[in-house]
């Protein structure tokens, strides 16, 4: 195949199967994202464009055995009622500014420590429940869940998808990473909260919830594999901590917490070792496997090459700067969502100068980005489709309404403390 027809075939591919992702983003499409990225994969190899051995070879298997290691553990977790007990504090709360505060406060810490996508995906149907149980409208604390949920991954290297892709890439220690996204990362939460109390402030502005006593569930949640599951949990983060020290890679920490977790399940809980693995969401790593296969066709063609000279030139040569990143890294998120903008933007870091600062603006700068709309992060989907199986409509209108503010203010301060290197 020559040059200028396999770039043009790569192109035709993925322009394809984005559309399918942005198709599938907005509810208008059956294919769902992993299908959709393993259709392109697949494409590209059996267009010639990529050999079967190198799709192979391109799968990033530290990411993959990453994501998979902390699924197994929130799997783990979740078998032994350890969300349930973070539940039981959301129903406490006595004002609806004190209900948004603990699930803002609440999703962001578990997303720091977990995969995002997996927490809004457990405490959407819990914030749902607590809000109709104290006659609010839910709406607004789900949005909140989704953007607190994609602010707090943006803190470490296990928080989202996309921080997992560049921790196996980048080889930032993960106390590098940590100490300085967490500044960032506070101080959006700080102002998301803020921004959504003046924004919605016919929602928090009540003094009391209205909770009828006969609605107040009881969950029952035995303490012991609670306080188990915790102690592997810091066992695990304290491992992220001191890979460095070890030369250790943290997907082997993370797959082996995740194990680990697996095998201790059975004997504290009552789900078995085939129900833990029915919970871990399989979906995430195709659509990982798909996109790694698309990304490779697309270099092998030389259309990244293009693609790389064409994001220097959009960024009149600041894609090595703080600012100039987050600008790309923003654009780049909205129009193909986070994931996929990262798998992109990898290779202009890779060109320019590859610093432990511009990693992390990518990594704080997408993660951010993907609050401004709806499709700007898994996160947001799955909250807006948890909502839709309750009968409850978010709309796009209504989320930019919070997520567009929220993100400006965030991204600013991304710019602003790692220009500066606070």
């Amino acid at each position: 195949m020559s040059g200028a027809f396999s770039e043009v075939a790569a192109l035709v591919i993925f322009l394809f199967t984005y559309s399918l992702i942005s198709f599938n983003r907005r509810g208008r499409s059956r294919i769902e994202l992993p299908a959709a990225a393993l259709a392109g994969g697949a494409l590209m190899m059996v267009t010639g464009i990529l050999p079967p051995s190198a799709a192979i070879q391109s799968i990033n298997w530290n990411t993959i055995v990453l994501v998979l290691g902390m699924m197994l553990i929130v799997a783990s977790m979740d078998s032994t009622g350890f969300f349930i007990w973070f539940a039981n504090l959301i129903s406490r709360s006595r004002n609806p500014a004190y209900l948004l505060g603990t699930v803002c406060g609440i999703t962001a810490l578990l997303s720091a420590f977990i995969l995002n996508d997996a927490v809004v995906l457990i405490f959407t149907p819990v914030v749902i429940r607590a809000a109709r149980r104290m006659n609010v409208q839910p709406v607004p604390y789900l949005i909140m869940e989704a953007i607190s949920a994609n602010v707090g991954s943006a803190a470490t290297e296990v928080g989202n998808p996309q921080n997992a892709y560049i921790a196996s890439v980048s080889g930032v220690p993960f106390h590098t990473f940590t100490l300085l996204a967490l500044t960032p990362t506070i101080l959006s939460l700080a102002a998301a909260f803020i921004i959504a109390l003046v924004i919605g402030r016919v929602h928090f502005n009540r003094r009391k919830l209205h909770a009828p006593d006969e609605a107040a569930p009881v969950f029952r949640v035995r303490k012991w594999p609670v306080r188990i599951m915790t102690s592997l949990l810091v066992l695990v983060f304290l491992g992220f901590y001191t890979s460095s020290i070890f030369r250790i890679p943290i997907s082997v920490i993370a797959l082996t917490g995740g194990i680990a977790a697996l095998l201790i399940t059975p004997f504290i809980s009552e789900d078995n070792n085939q129900q833990v693995l029915q919970k871990v969401d399989w979906g995430i790593l195709m659509f990982f496997i798909g996109l790694f296969i698309l990304i490779a066709g697309v270099e092998s063609s030389g259309l990244l090459s293009s693609v790389i000279s064409g994001f220097q030139q959009l960024s009149g040569g600041s894609a090595g700067t703080v600012a100039g990143m987050t600008v790309l890294s923003a654009v780049l998120s909205n129009l193909t969502s986070n994931v996929p903008a990262v798998l992109l933007l990898s290779p202009v870091v890779q060109s320019t100068v590859p610093t432990t600062k511009i990693w992390v603006t990518l990594a704080l700068s997408s993660t951010f980005a993907g609050n401004a709309t709806i499709i700007g992060a898994a996160a947001n989907v799955i909250v807006a489709r948890g909502a839709g199986r309750e009968g409850i409509h978010i709309s796009l209108a209504e989320f930019m309404r919070y997520g567009l503010p929220i993100t400006l203010v965030s991204l600013l301060f991304t710019v602003l403390l790692l220009s500066l290197n606070l």
